[in-house]
């Protein structure tokens, strides 16, 4: 019924529809249909529309849509509240404050995911040279862009078993102008690919990994990312687990793992952490909604390791 007024009321002309309105009107329909963000969301589907910056729509508030863009604009907003995630329809997402072209073969990038560079960027300041990194799992490749714009690096890798992924990211690395300082390859987990003509131990690797439980709802949106990109068997903690055994032969003595986790599962990964023994006692980061979400871990100092 809510769906059906929607039509009917912007089928009146288009002369009452001024962007006030709108973001009015479209910002409460949201909240009902139980939207995350609802103003944000209405606010970003009509500045795509009108080929403007957000804040336009705020010096504009009596400018009346053309019918065109009042037909485009009931489109996005038809597709968001069926459920289809507003980044993809937008076709982009904001991250580190870097704009990232995504699409639906990518998980949309999470604020919470901007631990893992914060972290990383901080250890790779403290090095004396630019550091060797490599982000696994990369989807759309935030993570290794913003960590190569905003540390002293030498060369970063930024892997995914997913195909599609690996184009996106690419198409992203290229935009940004990182084509010299970030290689992109398809490889599973820790395999390091073929392609890549790096050192072959790192200074840190970074990971944010699929860990939702195979039996856990996604809910309104995530149904609409990709499964490969989500699903971490019946924990959740399939991939994080070889990451956790593995990310230590591949980084230098002293080198930074970063890894983030699900809800609820800080207790299992800080056992996985313990019964490594290859690092030392990890930190547990909390996300912007004080919960905790990310492992930050240095690999133990032994006699005869790289420095």
């Amino acid at each position: 019924m809510v769906m059906c007024y929607l039509f009917l009321a912007m089928s009146e002309e288009t002369k009452t529809w001024s962007i006030s309105r709108l973001l009015d009107w479209t910002s409460n329909f949201f909240l009902k249909k139980g939207l995350h963000a609802p103003r944000l969301s209405a606010e970003l589907l009509l500045a795509k529309v009108a080929g403007w910056d957000r804040i336009d729509l705020y010096t504009r508030f009596d400018h009346i849509l053309s019918p065109e863009q009042l037909d485009r604009f009931r489109n996005f907003v038809k597709r968001a509240a069926s459920g289809y995630p507003v980044s993809y329809i937008l076709g982009e997402k904001e991250f580190y404050s870097i704009n990232f072209a995504v699409n639906p073969h990518v998980l949309i990038p999470r604020p919470e995911s901007e631990l893992l560079v914060d972290a990383a960027v901080d250890y790779l300041r403290y090095l004396d040279v630019p550091g060797c990194v490599w982000d696994v799992c990369t989807g759309c490749g935030c993570v290794a862009a913003a960590i190569a714009l905003n540390a002293p690096v030498s060369r970063v890798l930024a892997t995914d078993i997913s195909r599609e992924a690996v184009e996106v990211a690419s198409t992203n690395i290229e935009a940004l102008g990182l084509g010299n300082f970030v290689t992109v390859c398809c490889s599973d987990l820790l395999d390091v690919p073929p392609e890549w003509n790096g050192k072959r131990v790192f200074d840190c690797i970074t990971a944010n990994p699929p860990y939702v439980a195979s039996d856990e709802p996604l809910g309104f949106s995530v149904d609409n990312e990709p499964a490969i990109a989500l699903q971490g068997g019946n924990d959740g903690l399939d991939l994080i687990r070889p990451l956790v055994a593995g990310a230590a032969g591949l980084l230098k003595s002293g080198g930074l793992f970063c890894i983030e986790f699900g809800l609820g599962q800080a207790d299992a990964v800080q056992e996985l952490f313990d019964k490594s023994d290859q690092f030392e006692i990890p930190d547990i980061l909390n996300d912007i909604q004080d919960l905790p979400r990310t492992v930050v871990a240095r690999r133990k100092i032994h006699r005869g390791c790289l420095p």
